[in-house]
């Protein structure tokens, strides 16, 4: 935004020698009607929503036809906070661009099938281990590249079969956990770090880990890291190393859903389940996928009832395990 200044002065003339009146400015001519339409279908599903409460910049309330559709005719805005209720939704707010007449298509959570927005809170703001601090919305808005460690910490060579499992497991992970908005990732490996630089995130291993944890990772980190436990006792690692592997897939899945920007969960048949595994077989449920949808349909700072911010938010790193 730019700050203008304008300065304005008094003109003192003593003799002026005009005879003529000074011309009258031109006046304005009338400002035209903005029209602004719309269609609502559903985040979870696509389908039409009908009959939804609408309100444009505090314009009076209407009502989404049968086809999800609305209008409005707005004056000299250039944006403007749009809102939908109703009983079958997730209360949406958002910001519309309406300086020129356009049509715009909109989508709010619908509540049904397997969208739940009490696990919504849990998953994607954090509600199970901090209800009363949940987080805005973190995400990644471009698929990241990985950098893949080849050796721990220490720079002991990390074994192959586990490099191979972790890469597939991780072009797997992203298009899934983002219900296809982000792509497969590029994977590069090698002995150094590509820790702090935007795009990436660093696979790597530590040398000491503690006992009780497989992996940790922070949470939507641009530049960010995901560690894991390479070097437990097999006594303590039953879990961490299923199916005869080193790093469990379920593991690798569940530290890239921290690194996607997602939270744990309060049930053990969850990826992102905050507890101890006794599944080592798990992939996402159908209610993660869901949540997980919707959340890849809202920008970064999208808060609760899916109210998304006026403008661009920095994400904070958080450490999740």
């Amino acid at each position: 935004m730019r700050l203008g200044v304008w300065l304005a002065g008094t003109l003192l003339c003593t003799a002026c020698g005009s005879a003529s009146s000074p011309a009258a400015p031109a006046s304005a001519g009338p400002v035209s009607p903005i029209t602004t339409t719309g269609h609502v279908t559903a985040t979870n599903g696509g389908q039409p929503l009908p009959g939804l409460s609408v309100d444009l910049a505090g314009n009076g309330a209407t009502t989404t036809d049968a086809a999800g559709g609305f209008s409005y005719r707005t004056i000299g805005d250039s944006s403007a906070r749009l809102t939908l209720s109703g009983p079958g939704i997730l209360t949406r707010s958002l910001v519309l661009a309406i300086g020129a007449t356009r049509d715009v298509p909109v989508d709010a959570a619908a509540l049904t099938g397997a969208f739940d927005p009490a696990f919504y809170r849990e998953f994607v703001r954090n509600g199970f281990e901090a209800p009363d601090d949940m987080q805005a919305l973190r995400r990644w808005a471009r698929t990241p590249s990985i950098y893949l460690k080849t050796v721990d910490e220490a720079g002991d060579v990390i074994e192959a079969p586990t490099l191979d499992l972790i890469e597939a497991t991780v072009k797997d992970a992203v298009p899934q956990w983002t219900s296809g908005k982000l792509g497969s990732p590029t994977v590069e490996r090698g002995t150094g770090t590509r820790e702090g630089q935007s795009g990436w995130i660093t696979i790597k291993f530590p040398v000491a880990a503690p006992t009780d944890t497989c992996g940790r990772a922070q949470i939507a980190a641009d530049g960010g890291w995901i560690e894991f436990s390479y070097h437990l006792p097999l006594s303590a690692s039953i879990v961490c190393r299923a199916g005869g592997s080193v790093v469990a897939r379920h593991v690798v899945r569940h530290e890239m859903g921290h690194a996607l920007g997602f939270w744990h969960t309060s049930n053990p048949n969850d990826v992102m389940w905050g507890g101890t595994w006794t599944n080592s077989e798990l992939t996402p449920s159908a209610r993660e996928l869901t949540a997980a949808a919707v959340a890849y349909s809202r920008p970064p700072g999208n808060v609760d009832p899916d109210s998304d911010p006026a403008g661009a938010v920095t994400l904070t790193i958080k450490t999740a395990r």
